[in-house]
């Protein structure tokens, strides 16, 4: 992966077979961006809710997360989203998303500033 997140072109390993271009984790955060929590209107990446992600050889993406509460009526709808934005992307051939509750969500130290701003933390 390159370091300003662009995907890495194929490459031919030690046994002569190519690699496929693979997503680099701002990609897949980037991606992410696009999914919105219905409720308060802001991004799930920029809320703090991604808690990480990783793309295994075999191109299954997971993606830890957690949501602004365990009782989310609107849950499933966020998982849809997230394997609507991230199955598109180079060398993902399925989308996991594993629901995470520690550490909980707390938009005082999880959020990005912007968002705090937004919330009226501060």
């Amino acid at each position: 992966m390159s370091e300003d997140g662009a995907p890495v072109p194929a490459e031919t390993g030690s046994d002569g077979d190519e690699h496929p271009l693979r997503a680099s984790e701002a990609m897949v955060r980037d991606a992410l961006s696009e999914v919105y929590d219905p409720e308060i209107g802001i991004d799930v990446v920029s809320l703090g809710l991604v808690y990480g992600t990783h793309i295994d050889d075999g191109g299954l993406l997971t993606v830890d997360m957690t949501l602004t509460s365990p009782f989310c009526p609107l849950g499933s709808m966020l998982e849809a989203q997230v394997h609507a934005v991230c199955a598109p992307l180079p060398g993902v051939e399925d989308v996991r998303v594993n629901l995470v509750w520690d550490p909980p969500w707390d938009p005082r130290t999880m959020a990005s500033d912007e968002v705090k701003l937004e919330l009226g933390i501060y």
